[in-house]
């Protein structure tokens, strides 16, 4: 009995290139869910409508506890930010919190992306 050859494929091409769809449609899926968790869309914001903007932690105003949360900062060194800042006033820069023994250029950097430096309210 002859065999029956779809598209002129031996089984074995046949199969490949079953697999190589199924690893298309896979990636295609997999794309479109990244989208649709993440989104690649633009935000669409309605006038009068809040928008919610990533907090980033007013070092001259955050007291000990908002300190800790920060990236290598522990609550003695948060205790030490908090004594600085009220015996030499709130700090100009991220960079003036290396006046604190304990806070070197590294953890500076690596607190930038999570704490800014604000004046205080009056």
């Amino acid at each position: 009995m002859a065999e029956t050859r779809w598209f002129s494929l031996s089984r074995r091409e046949l199969g490949v290139l079953i697999v190589a769809v199924c690893i298309a449609l896979a990636t295609v899926w997999g794309v479109k869910a990244v989208s649709h968790i993440w989104g690649t869309d633009e935000i669409k914001v309605r006038p009068g409508e809040p928008v919610l903007v990533p907090a980033r932690l007013n070092i001259n105003t955050a007291d000990r506890h908002e300190l800790t949360l920060l990236p290598g900062i522990g609550p003695a060194t948060a205790d030490a930010i908090v004594r600085d800042r009220e015996e030499n006033g709130p700090y100009g820069s991220l960079q003036d919190m290396q006046r604190v023994r304990g806070i070197g250029p590294r953890t500076v950097e690596n607190i930038r992306p999570h704490a800014m430096c604000a004046p205080p309210d009056r």
